[in-house]
Protein backbone atom coordinates (compact mmCIF):
# COMPACT_ATOMS: atom_id res chain seq x y z
CA UNK A 1 0.00 0.00 0.00
CA UNK A 2 1.01 3.19 -1.26
CA UNK A 3 2.31 5.75 2.20
CA UNK A 4 -0.42 8.37 0.77
CA UNK A 5 -3.24 5.75 1.35
CA UNK A 6 -1.96 4.87 4.67
CA UNK A 7 -1.69 8.14 5.78
CA UNK A 8 -5.67 8.72 4.37
CA UNK A 9 -6.91 5.27 5.54
CA UNK A 10 -5.08 6.62 9.59
CA UNK A 11 -6.85 9.80 8.88
CA UNK A 12 -10.38 8.43 8.55
CA UNK A 13 -9.47 5.85 11.63
CA UNK A 14 -8.67 9.45 13.83
CA UNK A 15 -12.06 11.34 12.45
CA UNK A 16 -14.26 8.26 13.12
CA UNK A 17 -13.38 7.65 16.93
CA UNK A 18 -13.41 11.54 17.45
CA UNK A 19 -16.89 11.72 15.73
CA UNK A 20 -17.78 8.24 17.97
CA UNK A 21 -17.38 10.91 20.94
CA UNK A 22 -19.61 13.91 19.57
CA UNK A 23 -16.78 15.60 17.89
CA UNK A 24 -16.84 17.00 14.86
CA UNK A 25 -13.30 17.35 13.80
CA UNK A 26 -11.21 16.89 11.02
CA UNK A 27 -8.38 16.12 9.79
CA UNK A 28 -6.52 18.80 7.42
CA UNK A 29 -3.49 17.42 6.33
CA UNK A 30 -0.29 17.55 8.31
CA UNK A 31 3.50 16.51 8.02
CA UNK A 32 6.06 13.89 7.93
CA UNK A 33 8.99 13.71 10.62
CA UNK A 34 11.61 10.54 10.63
CA UNK A 35 9.64 8.41 13.26
CA UNK A 36 6.07 10.29 13.10
CA UNK A 37 2.97 10.97 10.99
CA UNK A 38 1.53 14.54 11.98
CA UNK A 39 -2.57 15.06 11.45
CA UNK A 40 -3.37 18.58 11.88
CA UNK A 41 -6.40 18.56 13.42
CA UNK A 42 -9.34 21.35 12.70
CA UNK A 43 -11.68 21.27 16.26
CA UNK A 44 -15.55 22.85 15.66
CA UNK A 45 -15.92 25.80 17.70
CA UNK A 46 -15.79 25.76 21.47
CA UNK A 47 -13.59 22.33 21.70
CA UNK A 48 -10.13 22.65 23.12
CA UNK A 49 -7.32 20.31 22.55
CA UNK A 50 -6.86 19.62 26.17
CA UNK A 51 -10.42 17.77 25.73
CA UNK A 52 -9.14 14.86 23.41
CA UNK A 53 -6.96 13.77 26.10
CA UNK A 54 -8.98 10.93 26.89
CA UNK A 55 -9.49 9.60 23.57
CA UNK A 56 -5.91 9.23 22.56
CA UNK A 57 -5.23 5.85 23.71
CA UNK A 58 -8.64 4.49 22.11
CA UNK A 59 -6.79 6.29 19.06
CA UNK A 60 -4.03 4.18 19.23
CA UNK A 61 -6.53 1.27 19.79
CA UNK A 62 -8.25 1.92 16.48
CA UNK A 63 -5.18 2.54 14.33
CA UNK A 64 -3.35 -0.65 16.02
CA UNK A 65 -0.31 1.39 16.88
CA UNK A 66 1.83 1.24 20.19
CA UNK A 67 0.81 4.83 21.23
CA UNK A 68 -0.31 8.22 20.05
CA UNK A 69 0.09 11.57 21.57
CA UNK A 70 -1.56 14.96 21.25
CA UNK A 71 0.32 18.06 20.68
CA UNK A 72 -0.59 21.39 20.33
CA UNK A 73 1.47 23.72 19.00
CA UNK A 74 0.98 27.59 18.00
CA UNK A 75 -0.36 25.98 14.51
CA UNK A 76 -3.28 24.19 16.43
CA UNK A 77 -3.83 20.52 17.56
CA UNK A 78 -1.73 17.67 16.29
CA UNK A 79 -2.25 14.22 16.38
CA UNK A 80 1.30 12.43 16.23
CA UNK A 81 0.95 8.72 15.34
CA UNK A 82 3.96 6.44 14.74
CA UNK A 83 4.49 5.91 10.61
CA UNK A 84 5.16 2.59 8.98
CA UNK A 85 8.14 3.10 7.93
CA UNK A 86 10.56 5.41 10.18
CA UNK A 87 13.55 6.82 9.23
CA UNK A 88 16.99 6.91 11.63
CA UNK A 89 18.43 9.83 12.67
CA UNK A 90 22.12 9.21 12.11
CA UNK A 91 23.91 12.29 14.33
CA UNK A 92 27.35 12.69 13.04
CA UNK A 93 25.55 14.23 9.50
CA UNK A 94 23.99 16.47 11.69
CA UNK A 95 26.82 17.32 13.68
CA UNK A 96 28.64 18.02 10.22
CA UNK A 97 26.02 20.26 9.36
CA UNK A 98 26.09 23.03 11.85
CA UNK A 99 30.26 22.56 12.39
CA UNK A 100 30.72 26.29 11.56
CA UNK A 101 28.06 27.62 13.14
CA UNK A 102 27.24 26.02 16.47
CA UNK A 103 28.28 28.24 19.73
CA UNK A 104 30.87 26.79 22.48
CA UNK A 105 29.71 24.27 25.32
CA UNK A 106 26.57 23.34 22.93
CA UNK A 107 25.34 19.71 22.22
CA UNK A 108 23.70 18.33 19.23
CA UNK A 109 20.71 16.39 20.49
CA UNK A 110 18.65 14.93 17.00
CA UNK A 111 16.06 16.60 14.14
CA UNK A 112 12.85 18.07 15.75
CA UNK A 113 9.39 17.15 14.56
CA UNK A 114 10.03 19.40 11.65
CA UNK A 115 13.52 18.23 10.24
CA UNK A 116 16.11 20.90 11.68
CA UNK A 117 18.64 20.38 13.98
CA UNK A 118 18.40 20.83 17.84
CA UNK A 119 20.89 22.45 19.49
CA UNK A 120 21.41 22.49 23.48
CA UNK A 121 23.54 25.16 24.32
CA UNK A 122 24.97 23.88 28.32
CA UNK A 123 26.31 27.01 29.23
CA UNK A 124 23.19 28.85 28.75
CA UNK A 125 21.32 29.92 32.61
CA UNK A 126 17.96 29.04 30.77
CA UNK A 127 19.77 25.23 30.05
CA UNK A 128 21.59 24.91 32.94
CA UNK A 129 21.28 22.37 34.83
CA UNK A 130 19.77 19.71 33.28
CA UNK A 131 17.67 16.39 33.90
CA UNK A 132 17.22 13.42 31.67
CA UNK A 133 14.68 11.21 32.69
CA UNK A 134 12.63 8.46 31.31
CA UNK A 135 11.73 4.97 31.39
CA UNK A 136 14.15 2.27 30.92
CA UNK A 137 14.41 1.38 27.13
CA UNK A 138 13.65 5.17 26.17
CA UNK A 139 16.93 5.80 25.42
CA UNK A 140 18.50 7.79 27.97
CA UNK A 141 21.95 6.37 27.92
CA UNK A 142 22.20 6.47 24.05
CA UNK A 143 21.63 10.01 24.36
CA UNK A 144 23.61 11.33 26.96
CA UNK A 145 26.76 9.39 24.37
CA UNK A 146 25.82 11.18 21.37
CA UNK A 147 26.13 14.74 23.74
CA UNK A 148 29.38 13.77 25.03
CA UNK A 149 30.87 13.32 21.12
CA UNK A 150 28.75 15.85 20.00
CA UNK A 151 30.74 18.28 22.59
CA UNK A 152 34.13 16.67 22.03
CA UNK A 153 33.29 17.21 18.26
CA UNK A 154 32.51 20.72 18.06
CA UNK A 155 34.87 21.97 21.48
CA UNK A 156 38.97 21.88 21.80
CA UNK A 157 40.19 20.44 24.49
CA UNK A 158 41.72 23.92 25.52
CA UNK A 159 37.93 25.29 26.18
CA UNK A 160 36.14 22.21 27.69
CA UNK A 161 36.46 19.21 29.52
CA UNK A 162 34.40 16.14 30.23
CA UNK A 163 33.78 14.70 33.39
CA UNK A 164 32.17 11.29 32.73
CA UNK A 165 30.35 9.03 35.10
CA UNK A 166 28.96 6.19 34.95
CA UNK A 167 26.83 4.65 37.87
CA UNK A 168 24.48 2.31 36.21
CA UNK A 169 28.06 -0.07 35.29
CA UNK A 170 25.86 -0.20 31.62
CA UNK A 171 29.45 1.29 29.79
CA UNK A 172 27.43 4.23 28.85
CA UNK A 173 30.46 5.68 27.42
CA UNK A 174 32.02 2.99 25.52
CA UNK A 175 34.24 3.92 22.80
CA UNK A 176 34.74 7.36 24.35
CA UNK A 177 37.81 6.70 26.73
CA UNK A 178 40.49 8.02 25.07
CA UNK A 179 39.46 11.68 24.01
CA UNK A 180 41.41 13.89 24.94
CA UNK A 181 38.69 16.07 26.30
CA UNK A 182 38.45 13.52 29.47
CA UNK A 183 39.25 15.08 33.10
CA UNK A 184 39.89 11.83 34.20
CA UNK A 185 39.74 8.31 32.96
CA UNK A 186 35.98 6.84 32.85
CA UNK A 187 34.53 5.43 36.35
CA UNK A 188 31.85 3.26 36.33
CA UNK A 189 29.50 2.33 39.43
CA UNK A 190 29.02 3.90 42.21
CA UNK A 191 31.85 4.00 44.41
CA UNK A 192 34.25 4.99 42.31
CA UNK A 193 31.67 7.76 40.55
CA UNK A 194 31.77 9.09 43.91
CA UNK A 195 35.21 9.97 44.29
CA UNK A 196 34.98 11.80 40.53
CA UNK A 197 32.04 13.70 42.42
CA UNK A 198 34.25 14.51 45.68
CA UNK A 199 37.07 16.08 43.16
CA UNK A 200 34.00 18.35 41.21
CA UNK A 201 33.11 19.81 44.40
CA UNK A 202 36.60 20.73 45.52
CA UNK A 203 36.75 22.38 41.62
CA UNK A 204 33.58 23.71 42.68
CA UNK A 205 35.19 25.50 45.47
CA UNK A 206 38.07 26.89 44.21
CA UNK A 207 36.60 28.13 41.27
CA UNK A 208 34.23 30.34 44.09
CA UNK A 209 36.75 31.23 46.25
CA UNK A 210 39.62 32.69 43.72
CA UNK A 211 39.18 35.55 42.08
CA UNK A 212 42.38 35.63 39.85
CA UNK A 213 41.63 33.73 36.85
CA UNK A 214 45.80 32.38 37.06
CA UNK A 215 44.96 31.09 40.53
CA UNK A 216 41.27 29.87 39.11
CA UNK A 217 42.52 27.45 36.67
CA UNK A 218 45.87 26.37 37.62
CA UNK A 219 46.29 23.07 37.95
CA UNK A 220 42.89 22.53 38.37
CA UNK A 221 42.15 19.11 36.00
CA UNK A 222 45.61 17.65 36.86
CA UNK A 223 44.73 16.91 40.10
CA UNK A 224 46.02 13.59 41.83
CA UNK A 225 45.05 14.30 45.08
CA UNK A 226 44.99 10.36 46.86
CA UNK A 227 46.02 7.06 46.51
CA UNK A 228 41.89 6.94 46.46
CA UNK A 229 41.53 9.55 44.12
CA UNK A 230 41.23 9.70 40.27
CA UNK A 231 44.42 10.21 38.25
CA UNK A 232 43.54 13.48 36.22
CA UNK A 233 45.64 14.28 32.49
CA UNK A 234 48.58 16.52 32.93
CA UNK A 235 46.98 19.48 30.59
CA UNK A 236 47.71 23.17 29.93
CA UNK A 237 43.76 24.97 29.83
CA UNK A 238 43.47 28.00 28.13
CA UNK A 239 44.05 31.56 29.34
CA UNK A 240 40.47 31.68 30.73
CA UNK A 241 40.28 27.86 31.65
CA UNK A 242 38.09 25.41 30.16
CA UNK A 243 34.19 24.86 31.06
CA UNK A 244 34.05 21.90 32.52
CA UNK A 245 30.66 19.70 31.89
CA UNK A 246 29.74 16.78 34.81
CA UNK A 247 27.38 13.83 33.03
CA UNK A 248 25.93 11.19 35.65
CA UNK A 249 24.41 8.47 33.86
CA UNK A 250 22.11 6.80 36.82
CA UNK A 251 22.12 9.20 39.40
CA UNK A 252 19.25 7.42 40.88
CA UNK A 253 21.74 4.52 41.40
CA UNK A 254 24.32 6.89 42.52
CA UNK A 255 22.28 7.64 45.32
CA UNK A 256 20.36 4.72 46.36
CA UNK A 257 22.97 1.74 46.78
CA UNK A 258 21.76 0.95 50.04
CA UNK A 259 24.85 2.54 52.36
CA UNK A 260 23.37 5.60 53.82
CA UNK A 261 26.71 7.51 54.40
CA UNK A 262 27.64 7.23 50.33
CA UNK A 263 24.49 7.40 49.78
CA UNK A 264 23.86 11.14 51.73
CA UNK A 265 27.02 12.33 50.45
CA UNK A 266 25.97 11.44 46.72
CA UNK A 267 22.66 12.97 47.18
CA UNK A 268 24.76 16.22 49.26
CA UNK A 269 27.61 16.23 46.40
CA UNK A 270 24.95 16.22 43.79
CA UNK A 271 22.62 19.08 44.95
CA UNK A 272 25.79 21.58 45.37
CA UNK A 273 27.00 21.20 42.03
CA UNK A 274 23.33 21.35 40.77
CA UNK A 275 23.31 24.77 42.69
CA UNK A 276 26.13 26.51 42.30
CA UNK A 277 28.10 24.78 38.95
CA UNK A 278 26.61 26.86 35.90
CA UNK A 279 27.96 30.47 37.60
CA UNK A 280 31.63 29.08 37.99
CA UNK A 281 31.62 27.26 34.57
CA UNK A 282 30.42 23.81 35.92
CA UNK A 283 27.54 22.55 33.67
CA UNK A 284 26.04 19.24 34.97
CA UNK A 285 23.91 16.80 33.00
CA UNK A 286 22.36 14.06 35.09
CA UNK A 287 20.41 11.21 33.78
CA UNK A 288 17.56 9.18 36.45
CA UNK A 289 14.96 6.83 35.60
CA UNK A 290 13.37 8.07 39.31
CA UNK A 291 14.95 11.40 39.89
CA UNK A 292 13.27 11.71 42.88
CA UNK A 293 15.56 9.88 44.43
CA UNK A 294 18.19 12.18 44.02
CA UNK A 295 16.73 15.38 44.14
CA UNK A 296 13.67 17.16 45.31
CA UNK A 297 10.62 18.60 43.03
CA UNK A 298 11.67 22.03 43.86
CA UNK A 299 15.33 21.93 42.45
CA UNK A 300 15.65 24.48 39.57
CA UNK A 301 16.11 22.64 36.92
CA UNK A 302 16.88 24.46 33.55
CA UNK A 303 16.12 21.75 30.23
CA UNK A 304 14.15 18.77 31.01
CA UNK A 305 14.88 16.26 28.66
CA UNK A 306 12.13 13.34 29.05
CA UNK A 307 12.02 9.79 27.40
CA UNK A 308 8.91 7.59 27.30
CA UNK A 309 6.88 7.51 30.84
CA UNK A 310 4.56 5.06 32.18
CA UNK A 311 1.59 7.85 33.18
CA UNK A 312 -0.10 11.03 32.51
CA UNK A 313 1.28 11.84 35.98
CA UNK A 314 4.74 10.88 35.84
CA UNK A 315 4.64 13.40 32.55
CA UNK A 316 3.61 15.61 34.27
CA UNK A 317 6.14 15.31 37.44
CA UNK A 318 9.06 14.42 34.82
CA UNK A 319 8.30 17.85 32.40
CA UNK A 320 6.87 20.12 34.73
CA UNK A 321 3.99 21.14 32.50
CA UNK A 322 0.68 19.30 32.88
CA UNK A 323 -0.49 17.36 29.69
CA UNK A 324 2.89 17.21 27.79
CA UNK A 325 1.59 13.67 26.64
CA UNK A 326 5.32 12.41 27.41
CA UNK A 327 3.66 8.53 28.38
CA UNK A 328 2.70 8.55 24.55
CA UNK A 329 6.31 8.57 23.32
CA UNK A 330 7.89 5.52 21.53
CA UNK A 331 11.04 5.58 23.44
CA UNK A 332 14.13 4.13 21.83
CA UNK A 333 15.12 7.88 21.19
CA UNK A 334 11.77 9.64 21.08
CA UNK A 335 12.52 12.56 23.57
CA UNK A 336 10.11 15.57 24.53
CA UNK A 337 12.66 19.01 25.64
CA UNK A 338 10.47 21.09 28.15
CA UNK A 339 12.04 24.41 28.82
CA UNK A 340 10.37 27.97 29.55
CA UNK A 341 7.27 26.27 29.29
CA UNK A 342 7.91 24.96 25.84
CA UNK A 343 7.27 21.46 24.67
CA UNK A 344 9.61 20.58 21.83
CA UNK A 345 9.81 16.67 20.38
CA UNK A 346 12.50 15.67 19.03
CA UNK A 347 14.48 11.95 17.87
CA UNK A 348 17.71 11.73 19.04
CA UNK A 349 20.82 10.74 16.33
CA UNK A 350 21.83 7.64 16.60
CA UNK A 351 25.63 6.43 16.66
CA UNK A 352 27.05 3.17 15.72
CA UNK A 353 30.23 1.55 17.29
CA UNK A 354 32.32 2.53 14.34
CA UNK A 355 31.33 5.79 14.16
CA UNK A 356 32.39 6.38 17.44
CA UNK A 357 35.53 5.13 16.89
CA UNK A 358 35.94 6.80 13.91
CA UNK A 359 35.17 9.90 15.53
CA UNK A 360 37.45 9.48 18.33
CA UNK A 361 40.30 8.89 16.21
CA UNK A 362 39.93 12.36 14.75
CA UNK A 363 39.73 14.01 17.97
CA UNK A 364 42.68 12.72 18.75
CA UNK A 365 44.40 13.73 15.48
CA UNK A 366 43.22 17.34 15.10
CA UNK A 367 44.61 17.87 19.14
CA UNK A 368 47.85 16.94 18.33
CA UNK A 369 47.08 18.94 15.34
CA UNK A 370 46.29 21.64 17.41
CA UNK A 371 49.23 21.03 19.69
CA UNK A 372 51.82 21.82 16.88
CA UNK A 373 52.49 25.60 15.25
CA UNK A 374 51.71 25.78 11.91
CA UNK A 375 52.39 29.27 9.36
CA UNK A 376 49.18 30.98 8.67
CA UNK A 377 49.37 30.52 4.87
CA UNK A 378 49.46 26.13 5.62
CA UNK A 379 46.17 25.41 3.25
CA UNK A 380 45.73 22.01 5.18
CA UNK A 381 44.66 23.91 8.49
CA UNK A 382 42.96 26.98 7.70
CA UNK A 383 39.47 26.75 8.89
CA UNK A 384 37.25 27.13 5.99
CA UNK A 385 34.62 29.68 5.24
CA UNK A 386 30.72 29.51 6.54
CA UNK A 387 28.40 26.90 4.07
CA UNK A 388 25.15 27.82 3.71
CA UNK A 389 23.27 25.34 5.16
CA UNK A 390 19.46 25.71 7.03
CA UNK A 391 19.78 27.25 10.29
CA UNK A 392 19.50 24.84 13.66
CA UNK A 393 16.59 24.99 15.83
CA UNK A 394 18.23 26.42 19.28
CA UNK A 395 16.66 26.35 22.31
CA UNK A 396 14.68 29.53 23.34
CA UNK A 397 18.16 32.02 25.45
CA UNK A 398 20.10 28.95 24.37
CA UNK A 399 21.67 30.33 21.03
CA UNK A 400 24.35 32.82 20.57
CA UNK A 401 23.90 34.80 17.58
CA UNK A 402 22.39 33.91 14.29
Amino acid sequence: MAMRDILDRQANSIEYVLHTHGIRAQIDGGRLSPRLAHYHLMLPPGVRASQLAPIVPEMADALGVVSCRLASTEEGAYVEVPRPDPVPVRLLPLVQRVADIVPPATATLGLDTEGTPLLLRLNSPDVDPIILSGSRGSGKSSLLRGMALSLALHNSPDNLRLLLLDATNEATFRGLETLPHLACPILHGPVESLLSLRWALRALSRRAHTSSADELFAGELFLDDGEDEPVFEDTEPGAEGPALVVMVDGADELCATGNRAHDAEAADALRRLLAGGNSQGIHIVISAERPEQVVNAATGWGARIVGRVPSPDAARRATGVKGSGAQGLLGAGDFLVALNAELIRFQAGELSEAEVAKSVDLIRSCARAQSQPQAEEDPVFSRPGPRALESPRPLRRGWAGK
